[in-house]
C-alpha cells in the first residue's frame, strides 16, 4: 500500500479520475473541490488530495484535507484508515474528519489514541440526489447575483457558517468568480434578496447544490425551496445531475428538499478533533 499527498489538482484527478467515476456521486465533495481549484473558486481552501494505492500501483482509495486540518475520507480500504490519518497528521494536525459513520469512527478512534486528544461526533449529513424536481411557487423569483450583490452574499454566508458552527475565510476573488459563473444565486422579495442558493460546477457529470440560507425572520415562506428547486432546474437544463447536503438534526431541510424532489442517497458523520491539553 503506498500514499501519495498533492495539492496539484490537475495531477490527482489524472491519477484518481478513473477511480473517482466508479462513484462520482458518492465522492462529490472531493470532486468538486478539483472542479473550485481548477476554476480559481477554492476561496483559500488549499486542499491537499491523497490517494491510496495497492500493491499493483492502482488507485483503491480518496480523501482530502483543507481549511486547516478539515479531513474528508472518500471511499477507502479500510485497513487504510490509521496510514491516511498519519499521512495528513504528518503535514498538518488534523481538526475534524468526515466520512461515512465507520470510516469517521475509525478515523477519530486512531486519532485519539495515538495523540491523546478528543474526537466528538458533532453532527451527520445526508446525501440526497434530485429525482423528479417539481417547482413550488413562492412570493418573489430568483435571480443570479451580480457583483454588486458580493456584500449582501458575503453576509449570508458568514451567517450561514456561523450557524453552522464551522466559519470559513471569504476569499472576494472566490466569490467573484462564483458570480462570473452564474453559481450564486438570490431569492428576491419585496426588491430585496431573501434567500441565498449556491451551486457547484459540473464535474463528473455531478453538480452539487449549497450552501442555502435564509435569515431566520424570513424563513417558513418557501423561499429556500423555490430557489433551491428553480438552481436545480438550470443545473439539470445544462445536462448535469443535481446533489445537495442536509444536516440531519435539521427535519425542516430534510423535508422541504424531499418534497421538491431530492431522494435520500446516504448518510456521513462529521468529527471534530480537539488536540490534548
Amino acid at each position: 500500500m503506498r500514499i501519495d499527498i498533492t495539492g496539484d489538482a490537475a495531477h490527482f484527478l489524472a491519477e484518481a479520475e478513473n477511480f473517482l467515476r466508479r462513484d462520482p456521486l458518492r465522492h462529490t465533495v472531493i470532486a468538486t473541490a478539483v472542479a473550485n481549484e481548477l476554476g480559481g473558486r477554492a476561496g483559500g481552501a488549499m486542499t491537499r488530495f491523497l490517494t491510496v494505492r495497492d500493491d499493483a500501483g492502482q488507485v483503491v482509495g480518496v480523501a482530502t484535507s483543507a481549511f486547516g486540518g478539515r479531513v474528508y475520507l472518500g471511499e477507502l480500504p479500510s485497513h487504510s484508515i490509521s496510514v491516511v490519518a498519519d499521512a495528513f497528521a504528518a503535514e498538518q494536525a488534523p481538526t475534524s474528519v468526515e466520512g461515512v459513520q465507520a470510516d469517521a469512527a475509525a478515523f477519530a478512534r486512531y486519532w485519539s489514541q495515538v495523540t491523546g486528544g478528543v474526537g466528538a461526533e458533532s453532527y451527520s449529513a445526508r446525501l440526497f440526489r434530485l429525482g423528479t424536481l417539481f417547482v413550488p411557487e413562492a412570493v418573489g423569483k430568483p435571480r443570479p447575483a451580480t457583483e454588486r450583490d458580493l456584500a449582501v452574499c458575503r453576509a449570508f454566508l458568514e451567517a450561514f457558517c456561523a450557524e453552522t458552527g464551522e466559519p470559513r475565510p471569504f476569499d472576494e476573488d472566490a466569490a467573484l468568480r462564483r458570480i462570473d459563473a452564474g453559481f450564486w444565486w438570490l431569492w428576491e422579495h419585496d426588491g430585496a434578496p431573501a434567500t441565498f442558493v449556491g451551486r457547484n460546477a459540473e464535474i463528473l457529470g455531478w453538480a452539487r447544490i449549497g450552501p442555502v440560507y435564509t435569515p431566520p425572520q424570513l424563513r417558513g415562506n418557501g423561499f429556500a425551496s423555490a430557489l433551491t428547486a428553480a438552481v436545480s432546474a438550470v443545473v439539470r437544463a445544462e445536462g448535469a445531475d443535481v446533489c445537495l447536503f442536509t444536516d440531519l438534526a435539521n427535519p425542516t431541510s430534510n423535508k422541504i428538499y424531499q418534497a421538491i424532489g431530492y431522494e435520500p442517497v446516504r448518510d456521513f458523520v462529521h468529527y471534530t478533533l480537539t488536540a490534548a491539553g
